[in-house]
């Protein structure tokens, strides 16, 4: 998980909503977290809200890319830890209810 996905994820445990600021990402997180605000297009819904993403869609959205292939297992690896670090949070915030 990435330090920022930590961040987030405390903040939440802790009831704290996140509030504008400014981050900084490692030079190896940029390009993933690039398509990751790319994906957000790709969630599937269902009757209990979002349960995760779409990966066909992500994958198109990969292909589209034309990412070098170490690069691209790269980018699917921090799409997806993002992914974990924002379901958790929504399943905390829905417990919390």
């Amino acid at each position: 998980m990435s330090a920022l996905g930590i961040v987030l994820q405390e903040e939440a445990a802790a009831g704290q909503a996140p509030e504008p600021r400014e981050f900084w990402l490692w030079p190896d997180n940029v390009q993933a977290w690039h398509c990751w605000i790319g994906v957000q297009t790709q969630w599937r819904v269902g009757m209990s809200g979002a349960t995760g993403l779409d990966y066909t869609g992500v994958r198109a959205y990969l292909d589209e890319l034309g990412l070098e292939p170490s690069v691209r297992l790269d980018v699917w690896d921090g799409i997806q830890a993002c992914e974990r670090v924002v379901l958790s949070v929504w399943a905390d915030r829905k417990s919390a209810r």
